[in-house]
């Protein structure tokens, strides 16, 4: 994990955005591009920034680096110091492109950092989403993950983005979640009619815009897949009707971190989603390792290459669906080594395949 408050690191990853923002400028199939600004493509710091006990973790980033969370102005903590300076640079590339951030909780802040930033957002142009929507939301309320409840209504941004903390659970399968995340989640049906506002209890400031992990897409689409997994006909049945009501609503619905061509689920993506009139688009990451081709030796940015980003792209668009993309600084999570082609595949050796190589050599 990097230092982002440092200047070596933020030298060099705003004149990625900056490249990255300006060739999908004039690109109309485009629709909103998510920035990361901490962990992966959203705003949190790694598990273990504030606690004594992790070590050389805590020592970095509470100890040589300072970091601090908190407060309710720009200067209270030094996360805030920098997110502000990032939303202020956003704002300065007067881009015509919806610039989205996340509001995530951060870890050690509570909400606060999500109620700091929000209204940022909104006052620079740009709009904000929170990529931890979960069953805890419905129970909670409205006391929801990164404050979406209270802050789409607060400070309202154009875009109301959520995103599922993971792939869900049908009710069918939930004593064999697909992981921690997916148990979290729970089932999908309750959380979009809760996130619409057709739920009980009753969201006073619903979302308009959802990504969905596509597994999830292809329980409600693709009986084969499902019936792979263990679900009932009456969860599949109950998915794809949540996904049509949500639709209803007006809300976009995005496929969210398709696979690739060649990976073992794409044949099914292109016969059932790509063509699917409930989908909206699809939401891609892009790596910053993607694109950034720098010199290892040198240790500068060289040249910007969007091969792998529009490679993925291009199915979706071909098949006139709107194409989302998050800038992903560093992997959110991960394990093994980075893949030999696609996403990720320009990236380090080791979990985190989103930071170049080369820029390892720059903060070393």
């Amino acid at each position: 994990m990097p230092n982002w408050l440092s200047p070596l690191f933020q030298n060099n990853y705003k004149p990625a955005i900056t490249a990255l923002v300006q060739h999908y400028e004039s690109n109309s199939s485009v629709d909103y591009i998510r920035i990361g600004l901490g962990k992966g493509g959203e705003i949190n710091l790694p598990q273990g920034w504030n606690d004594s006990n992790s070590g050389v973790c805590f020592g970095g980033y509470s100890g040589t680096w300072g970091y601090t969370v908190g407060g309710s102005s720009t200067n209270s903590s030094t996360w805030n110091t920098y997110l502000a300076d990032m939303i202020s640079f956003e704002h300065s590339l007067n881009s015509s492109k919806t610039l989205m951030i996340s509001i995530t909780p951060v870890t050690g802040a509570g909400t606060v950092t999500d109620d700091f930033i929000a209204p940022l957002a909104v006052a620079a142009g740009m709009s904000y989403g929170n990529q931890g929507l979960e069953s805890s939301d419905i129970t909670d309320y409205p006391n929801c993950g990164g404050d979406w409840c209270v802050l789409f209504g607060s400070s309202p941004p154009v875009i109301k983005e959520l995103q599922t903390i993971g792939q869900s659970c049908p009710a069918s399968t939930s004593s064999n979640c697909a992981n921690s995340q997916a148990q979290s989640t729970g089932p999908l049906p309750p959380l979009l009619a809760f996130a619409t506002g057709q739920g009980v209890p009753v969201v006073a400031h619903p979302a308009n815009d959802f990504e969905l992990y596509y597994q999830d897409w292809l329980i409600a689409y693709d009986p084969t897949y499902a019936n792979a997994l263990g679900v009932s006909s009456a969860d599949q049945a109950a998915y794809k009707a949540a996904i049509q009501a949500a639709r209803a609503t007006g809300a976009k619905m995005q496929v969210l971190f398709p696979p690739q061509p060649g990976d073992t689920d794409y044949p099914a993506v292109q016969q059932y989603l790509m063509s699917n009139p409930d989908v909206t688009g699809t939401v891609i990451s892009a790596e910053w390792s993607d694109f950034d081709l720098g010199d290892a030796t040198a240790g500068t940015h060289s040249s910007y290459k969007f091969d792998i980003t529009d490679n993925v792209a291009s199915d979706w668009i071909s098949a006139n669906k709107r194409v989302n993309i998050v800038l992903q600084d560093t992997t959110y999570g991960g394990n093994g080594n980075c893949p030999g082609s696609g996403i990720g595949s320009n990236g380090n050796t080791g979990n985190n395949c989103a930071m170049p190589a080369w820029m390892w050599t720059v903060l070393h």
